[in-house]
């Protein structure tokens, strides 16, 4: 041995297993027990004196019952013995680490009976496998160590943390050191090899364990990670929505294919490009500074309408997200909706509802006023005056019914509940019937053939007729000329007046339910309607099996045109 080994700084602890003739880790585990005192600290470790080692052995051998264990090969020292009164003293451990898992996490005292037996079963069970895996020496078995990484991975998708799980180990490897120590110390000091050696046993396999544990979690974390950001990926490729993220200067690092689909722009034109260039406000009021600000409340809601390249207008709704790194702002991201088709559909709604409103306040007001003047002066107004405004009472109340109804019937062409009784019908009786519905005097000439036959529900084929004479009357110029002829496989029924046609703007939407005409009449009057006329005459039309459109007629005006079925002969 060198002269430094003797020196009194004392004896390294590569020289002091040399003398014990031990491994390395065995004195240590032996210092860490209390076994071995250090007489000093060095930069190296701690420092034994040569006199502390040889007492050491001395007593060992003197407590070794004629055998001194420090001079046998230490591989022929089997402690397996210390292990099997260690697996005697397994649930002992089990309850000792509840005590122990309690004061570091108070709320685990407060535990019902049946949750702390749970606990402590679990307990005895890892007890119970780190002694099997210590009794394997560095062969731990590959099943259990491929069973604790699966037990890790289910506490990263269980939502459990690891330094709870990690303490729990660290509670239990801690507590085996310690029992076999205490139980070393009860049977004498001649067990200290055999300790030493479980102890350099020990640590490796709860080393081996932990790190199994902590692999396993931190595989299902990344996992579930890279899961969820496939996910995120995914939802947001494929979001009906438009998403941006941008930085601190407005500049965009990601757009979706939707907002590119609602800006009318390439995707690829997107990223890179200015958010305020690709949302750039048609009304100078509108502003998307909030898009690129630091929230200081709630997110706001951003309305704006921007114009596309292709000249199509579309409003923007854009819900504002911060991007923060370690609670700084990094950049800017949002949600962009497009709610043209809403913000369009609540206008027609709003103005739908006015026009109703204004259809009903006119028959109304009428019936007031002739209802107040027959209050007033019924006694004293000739017999003729009296029939003139009885007249128009029922008139005017017959105009309310009918837009009762239209609404009714076209509600229910809607949710498809609208039944119909088709039948061989006589057309000039159908339209006959029709015409009286409407206040239409000498304006309007007939021209069907007698004895024509067509296939319908005879009163929704009234309504269809009356509505599109009204509407010839109302928004066209007199005469209105209801025609009808033959065609192949049906009969074809036309509805023409002699007014100024209908624009070119409004015939895409003639037929909607929601369209409202306003042009002027032949009197010079303003005429408005609520287009719901139209819109039944389709729905009652497309429901008997035909079809209708509108068309331009050579001769100016505007002309209606249907097709439905005729009878069918018992011949074919």
């Amino acid at each position: 041995m060198s002269d430094q080994a003797g020196s009194p700084r004392g004896m390294t602890l590569p020289e002091a297993a040399e003398v014990l003739q031990l491994p390395v880790e065995g004195v240590r585990a032996l210092t860490g027990a209390g076994y071995l005192i250090p007489s000093a600290e060095g930069p190296d470790g701690p420092r034994f004196a040569l006199g502390d080692l040889k007492a050491f052995l001395a007593r060992n051998a003197a407590e070794s019952v004629g055998t001194d264990l420090f001079l046998e090969d230490p591989a022929n020292v089997d402690p397996q013995a210390l292990l099997d009164a260690l697996d005697g003293r397994a649930e002992e451990m089990a309850r000792r680490a509840f005590d122990n898992f309690a004061a570091v996490f108070p709320d685990a005292a407060g535990w019902t009976l049946t949750q702390q037996a749970r606990f402590i079963d679990q307990a005895k069970s890892r007890f119970e496998a780190i002694l099997a895996v210590t009794g394997q020496g560095q062969e731990v078995d590959e099943a259990l160590v491929g069973e604790l990484e699966d037990v890790g991975g289910a506490a990263a998708w269980g939502g459990s943390a690891l330094p709870e799980l990690l303490l729990i180990l660290r509670i239990s490897r801690d507590l085996v050191v310690q029992t076999a120590v205490e139980v070393a110390e009860e049977r004498g000091r001649h067990w200290g090899l055999a300790l030493s050696l479980l102890l350099t046993r020990v640590l490796p396999a709860m080393d081996r364990l932990t790190d199994a544990l902590a692999k396993g979690y931190w595989a299902a974390i990344v996992r579930r990670e890279e899961e969820e950001a496939a996910r995120y990926e995914n939802v947001v490729e494929h979001s009906s929505d438009g998403i941006y993220e941008a930085d601190l200067d407005g500049t965009i690092q990601y757009a979706n294919p939707s907002l590119a689909m609602t800006l009318g722009r390439p995707l690829g034109e997107l990223e890179g490009a200015l958010l305020p260039d690709v949302l750039l406000p048609v009304d100078p009021s509108q502003t998307i500074e909030p898009l690129l600000s630091e929230l200081v409340e709630e997110p706001p809601q951003v309305e704006i309408t921007v114009t596309r390249p292709d000249g199509i207008r579309r409003v923007l709704d854009i819900r504002p997200i911060e991007r923060r790194s370690e609670g700084l702002v990094v950049g800017f991201a949002g949600v962009v909706r497009d709610v043209t088709a809403a913000r369009e559909l609540e206008r027609q709604k709003n103005e739908f509802l006015a026009l109703i409103t204004h259809e009903l306040r006119q028959p109304l007001t009428t019936i007031l006023g002739l209802g107040v003047t027959l209050e007033s002066y019924a006694a004293e107004l000739p017999p003729v005056r009296l029939e003139r405004m009885g007249t128009s009472i029922r008139q005017q109340s017959e105009r309310i019914a009918r837009l009762a109804d239209d609404l009714f019937d076209v509600s229910r062409l809607e949710a498809k509940t609208l039944l119909l009784n088709p039948r061989p019908l006589e057309l000039t009786a159908v339209i006959d019937a029709a015409l009286g519905m409407v206040d239409s005097g000498e304006t309007v000439q007939v021209d069907v053939p007698a004895g024509l036959q067509i296939h319908a529900d005879g009163r929704r084929l009234e309504q269809v007729v009356a509505n599109l004479v009204e509407n010839g009357l109302l928004h066209g110029g007199p005469p209105v000329r209801v025609s009808a002829r033959e065609v192949d496989g049906g009969v074809e029924l036309s509805v023409h007046d002699h007014g100024d046609g209908v624009p070119a703007a409004l015939i895409p939407t003639l037929f909607s339910r929601l369209h409202a005409v306003n042009r002027d009449d032949i009197g010079g009057r303003r005429a408005r309607g609520t287009g719901l006329g139209l819109a039944l005459v389709r729905g009652l039309v497309e429901a008997m099996g035909g079809r209708v459109w509108y068309q331009v007629p050579p001769e100016g005006g505007a002309c209606f045109r249907l097709v439905l079925a005729a009878p069918r002969s018992h011949g074919r």
